[in-house]
């Protein structure tokens, strides 16, 4: 997984080290507020109203062959994350980042194989600093798995995984 650095007003003392492959990120309804309380960064062009039209593609949007998965910004996840009926596959990553360049194609899979039944989207942790700090991201690529259940944890992992293990994921935690 490649590291980046985060500058953060918090101490030391509230990082965690993650002592399985997924850790309970906080209850779902807890990161949905979290990202409601943050603003769209200056650079977005767009601002969503509807969960129907959250990720147009802007110039210099990193775009995928296939182009199923989402790139959204603060303002665009937490509109998806308030209207979600399916499960939801965030993707934190960086364009300089080689592993998520490779998680960005089985997430590509994922959503191909899995069609309406799941929401795919990702997030560039250097265009959204202020999501990425609040959220404590670190690791890249890191994925959060979020239930359209609110009573269900959201589940994290850092690094690369394939996309079975990713759907197993989807469909064993958060069904």
């Amino acid at each position: 997984a490649c590291r980046r650095t985060v500058v953060s007003r918090r101490t030391t003392a509230h990082a965690r080290v993650m002592s399985s492959s997924f850790a309970p990120v906080a209850r779902t309804s807890a990161f949905a507020r979290g990202c409601a309380s943050l603003k769209a960064s200056s650079s977005s062009r767009v601002k969503a109203k509807t969960c129907a039209h959250v990720a147009p593609v802007r110039r210099g949007a990193v775009r995928t062959r296939a182009g199923l998965v989402q790139k959204m910004n603060a303002e665009e996840l937490e509109i998806a994350m308030a209207n979600r009926d399916r499960p939801m596959v965030i993707d934190f990553y960086a364009t300089w980042c080689g592993p998520c360049v490779l998680m960005s194609a089985e997430l590509e899979k994922v959503q191909a194989q899995l069609g309406d039944k799941v929401l795919c989207v990702k997030v560039d942790t250097d265009e959204e600093t202020d999501l990425a700090t609040q959220l404590q991201i670190q690791g890249l690529p890191t994925l959060v798995f979020v239930s359209p259940d609110m009573s269900k944890p959201a589940l994290r992992t850092e690094g690369m995984l394939p996309a079975e293990t990713v759907v197993s994921v989807i469909e064993n935690e958060l069904s």
